[in-house]
């Protein structure tokens, strides 16, 4: 929890400190994150988790800007067995990490399309069936690196709601079996997330 807190005292600042540059914009935002881990053969966006952070716009022209951001987000996998068909397994995984992303936008009036790369540091990882936590020997890797394509919508003024799919183009740790591929070589993050932003300042192009 304190690592936590730390880290969204780092982004309020980060966000603060950064506005007054002329040809730079930043904000604040919070949403939720729908995701789902590849080869948990589990499937379905089903863990709920947060969305947020820090975000600092650098306009490039009328059209085409570039986006920086320090977030965190929860993400990871989540199995309720229908127990009307006497199934009763139940499994979670609880991902936390410190992400950034580095996105190339183009806007088309209220319209942002935006995609580009991303790292991500893990804060935590948990797993959990029916009896509580579980310890599993595969153990996750330290860094995730993904990539992303969203559509940022502007509502009014400092505010815009933002929706974004990522998708780990690195394995987040190995199959349980050992198993690799190259094509194939681990279990991947699939993260939708839904998240409205406030601008300091004015919103509209400069």
């Amino acid at each position: 929890m304190q690592r936590i807190i730390i880290i969204l005292f780092f982004l309020a600042a980060f966000a603060f400190t950064t506005q007054a540059q002329s040809r730079f914009k930043a904000g604040l935002k919070a949403g939720i994150s729908t995701s789902q881990i590849e080869g948990d053969t589990y499937g379905g966006f089903d863990k709920f988790g947060f969305d947020g952070g820090a975000t600092l716009n650098a306009k490039i022209n009328e059209k085409w800007g570039a986006q920086f951001e320090i977030l965190f987000v929860q993400k990871g996998s989540k199995h309720v067995g229908d127990a009307n068909k006497g199934d009763l397994s139940y499994y979670e995984m609880r991902l936390s990490y410190a992400e950034v992303p580095i996105l190339l936008q183009y806007r088309q009036k209220k319209f942002t399309f935006e995609i580009g790369p991303g790292i991500g540091y893990l804060i935590s990882a948990k797993e959990f069936d029916g009896y509580g936590e579980i310890y599993n020997p595969i153990p996750f890797y330290s860094t995730e690196v993904s990539g992303s394509i969203g559509i940022n919508y502007q509502l009014y003024k400092n505010f815009s709601v933002n929706w974004r799919f990522t998708n780990s183009l690195l394995p987040i740790r190995k199959y349980a079996s050992g198993a690799s591929f190259w094509y194939n070589p681990g279990q991947r993050s699939n993260v939708l997330a839904f998240t409205l932003t406030y601008t300091f300042g004015s919103a509209e192009p400069q």
